[in-house]
């Protein structure tokens, strides 16, 4: 892992401004798997810890930006790159001048991030060493080589119910109805992104005849949807301003930071738009909160938000020990008590039909005030 990581902190500095506190690094270990840890010294509040630049994230933008280096019909002004020439040489050599010059601006406008991500890091990280026959290497290799394997995430229920290959199906039985509801949610997303996406690949296909059935490519596709899930971090994304869910980036290093439950504590992060450069975002910074960082081993958090246990195995993979966020939906229960149809109309026209819940501070407002009227 550390030759991976040496690899990565050497493609982010070649390629933009990228700062790193002295005072931290990277590791793997058991417990909390890939982690940022405090090796020296003291970081205080408001400090630095990570930038990363613009032209090393996974988003919208960039994925835009790289694909138009290989389709000059792909013009977005400030965004795409400018090609004069695809010349016959270059078009044997690499594969991608074939691929992705099938696609069309308003096609890849009208996708989502995720769809658009899930696209392009299944042929630049799956398909282009098989097309290529390992001999072209995408600009993003310094940065899969450090993601998890489908092993390391085998732990989201959606994946449980996609996937034709998973072992743990008999455990959606066991969900609790929050969890299960989160689940069939991601489930409809994932299905509905690899109908969209399927197309190109078997046009792809058709084009390349490579030695990856479509069965093996969807797997691949949903491992690739659990590191897109579980790694992406808001940020306004101008492209996509009015789809709420495609507003992300994928920083590399930052998503090295694992989750703590205490809000506006430990780190926070901050865009600067003036690093933008010719495409992208801007630089992706995380700053020290509060939680000043003195003891040496110490590890460095980010609360990804005030979540429970439900959402974090749907959208993440793993749980908290005594989540504070933590609920039970009963919903089925609540609902079940009502049998006057009035009643349930007039709880659904003034808000208080469904989404039941208690936690440590006991009902929600919602269940007295279902109760009440019931």
């Amino acid at each position: 892992m550390e030759n991976k990581i040496a690899c990565l902190t050497k493609w982010l500095n070649d390629n933009g401004r990228f700062q790193l506190s002295t005072n931290v690094g990277a590791s793997e270990n058991d417990v909390s798997g890939r982690n940022v840890t405090l090796s020296s010294g003291i970081i205080r509040q408001n400090e630095l810890i990570i930038s990363v630049p613009s032209a090393c994230q996974l988003n919208f933008h960039t994925v835009l930006y790289h694909i138009s280096k290989f389709n000059s019909s792909i013009r977005i002004p400030n965004d795409t790159e400018r090609v004069e020439t695809n010349t016959t040489r270059d078009n044997k050599l690499d594969p991608r001048y074939r691929a992705y010059g099938i696609l069309n601006l308003d096609f890849l406008l009208n996708m989502s991030s995720f769809q658009l991500l899930e696209l392009y890091i299944l042929a630049e990280w799956v398909l282009l060493p098989l097309w290529s026959e390992n001999q072209v290497e995408s600009f993003w290799e310094p940065y899969f080589a450090i993601w998890p394997s489908q092993d390391e995430l085998k732990s989201f229920p959606a994946i449980w119910r996609c996937s034709k290959r998973s072992k743990y199906k008999d455990l959606l039985n066991t969900l609790p109805t929050a969890s299960r509801n989160h689940m069939l949610r991601i489930s409809n997303l994932i299905q509905n992104d690899w109908q969209t996406i399927l197309p190109i690949l078997n046009t792809w296909n058709d084009i390349f005849q490579p030695p990856l059935s479509l069965e093996d490519q969807f797997e691949k596709y949903l491992h690739i949807y659990r590191i897109i899930n579980s790694r992406c971090l808001y940020t306004e994304v101008p492209l996509k301003k009015d789809d709420i869910l495609s507003k992300f980036t994928m920083v590399p290093f930052v998503d090295f930071l694992n989750h703590t439950q205490d809000i506006d504590l430990h780190c926070y992060p901050k865009v600067n738009l003036r690093d933008r450069g010719s495409h992208g975002l801007g630089s992706f910074g995380v700053y020290c909160g509060s939680q000043i960082y003195k003891t040496v081993g110490e590890e460095i958090l980010l609360n990804y938000g005030p979540h429970s246990n439900d959402f974090l195995i749907n959208e993440y993979g793993f749980v908290m020990p005594n989540n504070k966020w933590n609920y039970i939906d009963i919903t089925p229960e609540i609902t079940t008590m009502v049998e006057n149809p009035q009643i349930q109309i007039f709880l659904e026209n003034n808000g208080y039909w469904g989404d039941y819940t208690v936690n440590a501070e006991g009902p929600s407002y919602r269940i007295i005030g279902g109760l009440r009227n019931s």
